[in-house]
């Protein structure tokens, strides 16, 4: 039986709104495996044209998720972001995989962005740092950098420069932060409604506004509205972090 289009239409007799649900569940088995497909095929074409590149785009899975909720005004913001994180993991894994690095607190974080497509390994925040500076495919998943969680420092080092912030998960968030951050050795993308960290001085921050997240001693980190490129000019001193977008 045809699915229904809206909440006007449904049936009131128990089994045929089971009926109905069964018919959309066919459905939807049906649109995963040809997106399944798709993606095998991307991957394959990618492979064909020498492209062994980093699969993981973290600003056109923001823009996707961002589609869903202002098309789809009656579905669920965060099951919208888990159904479509477990499809993302899954097309991640198809194109050859990622190795997802993170500590214990922030285990459930990764498994939410990356699911049972990727391996998984617990680390200690400096480990998964240096983890995700020497491989190309890693990606480090880190608690949410605030007064106890002063990984961000280890990012001053410049041995581990190149490392960013690029994401973070959730991806939906009712109030205030997110969970934790996920982190690569690449340069963010823009996304639109960007969120900019920065490292450095006290002092040399002073000038930029923005929320302070943390500091120790001397140094502090902060947050600023709008998408900063690696590229735009610091004052010496302060090191551009990453950035991050929610849905």
């Amino acid at each position: 039986m045809p699915a229904p289009s809206s909440s006007a239409s449904l049936p009131t007799d128990m089994t045929a709104l089971r009926e109905a649900i069964d018919a959309i569940d066919g459905q939807l088995a049906r649109l995963i495996a040809q997106r399944s497909g798709l993606a095998r095929a991307i991957a394959g074409a990618k492979k064909a044209g020498g492209d062994s590149g980093f699969g993981w785009r973290p600003a056109r899975e923001i823009d996707i998720l961002r589609g869903l909720i202002k098309r789809e005004p009656d579905l669920d913001p965060a099951l919208a972001a888990a159904v479509w994180r477990a499809l993302i993991a899954a097309n991640l894994a198809a194109q050859g995989g990622l190795d997802v690095v993170t500590t214990l607190e922030a285990a459930p974080w990764a498994k939410l962005a990356f699911g049972s497509a990727s391996e998984t390994r617990i680390l200690s925040a400096t480990d998964a740092l240096m983890a995700a500076k020497q491989g190309p495919r890693t990606i480090a998943c880190l608690p949410w950098p605030a007064a106890a969680e002063n990984w961000w420092l280890d990012l001053m080092d410049v041995s581990l420069a190149g490392v960013h912030v690029c994401a973070a998960s959730p991806q939906i968030v009712a109030d205030g932060a997110p969970a934790s951050l996920l982190l690569a050795h690449r340069a963010p993308e823009a996304s639109g409604g960007d969120i900019s960290l920065l490292a450095g001085s006290k002092a040399a921050l002073a000038g930029y506004g923005g929320t302070r997240l943390s500091e120790q001693g001397d140094l502090a980190l902060i947050q600023l509205p709008g998408f900063l490129d690696l590229d735009e000019p610091l004052e010496v001193g302060v090191r551009l972090i990453g950035c991050f977008a929610l849905a």
